[in-house]
């Protein structure tokens, strides 16, 4: 009996040192333990069994339309057509479109008036302030688009500006220096009717010289889009028909303004020539020497 209760009590001891072992052995697993990310993804890494390279490329679908470089060095950005044109060019046709909407009646007057010089006495002879008006606003858009013109032309044309060589100072610069020449013109030749008291010819000539400017800006309004936007082929030619138009509604202007001063009683032949000579040719010379074309 002595030897069974040793033997159990043996068997007892042993199991309760395989409990212990047991209970230190899971004891780490209920103990809480700060861990490491990186020993964490090692361990992730290191469980994943190894997969070969995959392609990144995506589905063939899409490899026909990879960038590729054309130059192997930076290139520097060109651009002709800048932010200020675009503005300007919307709103100078934003403008005409209004002033073709509110003054439909009266620019149908003026366009007849351009080729019917019967029209043109009677717009002269009515003298109306609301004409006055509207010929004042469509003056400024065709001054307006007869600068944007010389500015594309000294552009393309490579006129040497010195000191003016930003886009915008430029426009502003041939806008204005086209206004002023106008109005000095025809402020001298309001003048010079007080004084020899010719104010109805002279009207007469000056409303053709607004006629003149008037068809001017109606062609350059087109000309000015396909000048920004016509391949660079086709700009010398659009230039050239367009200097051609512009020559032709020129000699037109002269003949209508010499049927004008044949009709004034005691008209002097050598007159007229010094006058054209003087106050229509001589300012075209000027204006060619000083670009250098």
């Amino acid at each position: 009996m002595k030897a069974v209760a040793q033997h159990s009590g043996g068997d007892s001891l042993a199991g309760d040192s395989l409990l212990r072992s047991d209970s230190v052995a899971a004891a780490p697993s209920s103990v809480f333990r700060f861990t490491d990310e990186e020993e964490t993804e090692n361990a992730v890494q290191s469980d994943t069994p190894a997969i070969g390279s995959q392609s990144l490329e995506g589905p063939g679908l899409f490899k026909g339309h990879l960038l590729r470089p054309r130059h192997p060095n930076a290139q520097p950005l060109s651009n002709e057509i800048s932010d200020w044109f675009t503005i300007t060019l919307i709103a100078l046709i934003g403008f005409f479109t209004w002033f073709r909407f509110f003054y439909y009646r009266i620019f149908r007057q003026l366009f007849s008036a351009f080729f019917n010089i019967t029209a043109t006495n009677q717009i002269v002879r009515d003298e109306s302030v609301l004409l006055q008006r509207a010929s004042l606003i469509l003056s400024i858009i065709s001054y307006l688009l007869m600068g944007l013109f010389l500015y594309q032309a000294s552009i393309y044309l490579h006129w040497d500006m010195g000191f003016i060589q930003g886009g915008l100072m430029r426009f502003a610069l041939f806008s204005v220096v086209i206004a002023s020449a106008y109005s000095v013109k025809m402020i001298a030749l309001r003048f010079l009717s007080a004084v020899f008291d010719m104010e109805k010819p002279v009207a007469l000539y000056i409303f053709n010289i607004f006629l003149m400017v008037m068809m001017v800006g109606l062609l350059l309004l087109p000309v000015n889009i396909l000048l920004a936007y016509a391949p660079s082929s086709l700009r010398w030619w659009i230039l050239l028909i367009s200097a051609a138009l512009i020559a032709l509604l020129f000699l037109y202007r002269l003949v209508r303004a010499i049927g004008i001063w044949t009709g004034v009683p005691g008209f002097s032949l050598f007159y007229l020539f010094l006058y054209l000579c003087t106050f229509e040719i001589a300012p075209l010379l000027i204006i060619w020497k000083m670009t250098g074309m």
